[in-house]
């Protein structure tokens, strides 16, 4: 489903409780308690859950720029370059056991996929007989690098990549642009969202957040005596 559906969907309960104005309840309002309810239900599943649950993810795709690995470049160089993608991605939600960028590879979705570690063992990774054309990819400080001992894989000469993730806020994946110039998610695409999870979040923002505006007093005769609004 579509965001707007999901809205749709909230608009419907709001409606079941008698609240009609939207100038009280608006659009981008339910957007927010969408996404905050979606990042609490998914970081709170397991490793499995999130393997298997594909609806979750979502693709971009961007440039990628070559650099000094030195961590202050523009002061001492290390004589040694790395790669990096052009553009700060959208917050990665974070589990308890991994982080939220689930794969990175080329832009063909049949070639291989690079090695996605964490920084820690990308640094030590591809020293092997059997590892050492291994392309690794880590995420840190917003972007994704890539790294390898070899240059008989002709890594350095890789010019876009594609991210695989599960952000904190989809909408912000529109930011970036298939090779072709189209959007990589536009809100008439599907909603990275489960139904399973969808009906656990549903009943949440029900209670939490559309009752809690039912119940909230009202001072109707402005004398700072409040009655409790009933909307019922």
């Amino acid at each position: 489903m579509t965001l707007n559906k999901y809205i749709y969907d909230i608009r419907g309960i709001l409606r079941n409780h008698h609240i009609i104005d939207e100038d009280l309840i608006t659009d981008r309002q339910i957007e927010f308690w969408i996404i905050a309810q979606r990042s609490l239900w998914i970081s709170r599943k397991d490793d499995a859950y999130i393997e298997k649950n594909h609806s979750l993810r979502q693709t971009l795709v961007d440039g990628v720029e070559i650099l000094d690995r030195s961590f202050e470049p523009s002061l001492v160089t290390a004589g040694y370059k790395i790669l990096r993608n052009d553009s700060d991605l959208p917050k990665p939600l974070a589990f308890k056991s991994r982080g939220g960028i689930i794969e990175t590879g080329p832009i063909d979705m049949g070639a291989y996929r690079f090695n996605h570690v964490d920084y820690n063992e990308a640094i030590y990774s591809g020293n092997g007989r059997f590892n050492r054309d291994m392309i690794y990819s880590f995420y840190k400080d917003k972007r994704v690098y890539l790294i390898s001992r070899s240059l008989s894989n002709h890594w350095y000469l890789i010019d876009n990549m594609a991210i695989t993730g599960i952000f904190e806020d989809p909408r912000a994946v529109e930011n970036f642009k298939h090779v072709s110039g189209d959007a990589c998610w536009t809100e008439d695409d599907d909603y990275p969202l489960s139904m399973d999870l969808w009906e656990y979040m549903k009943d949440m923002i029900k209670r939490g957040n559309i009752e809690s505006i039912v119940n909230i007093p009202v001072d109707k005769g402005n004398d700072d005596t409040f009655v409790q609004a009933d909307r019922t």
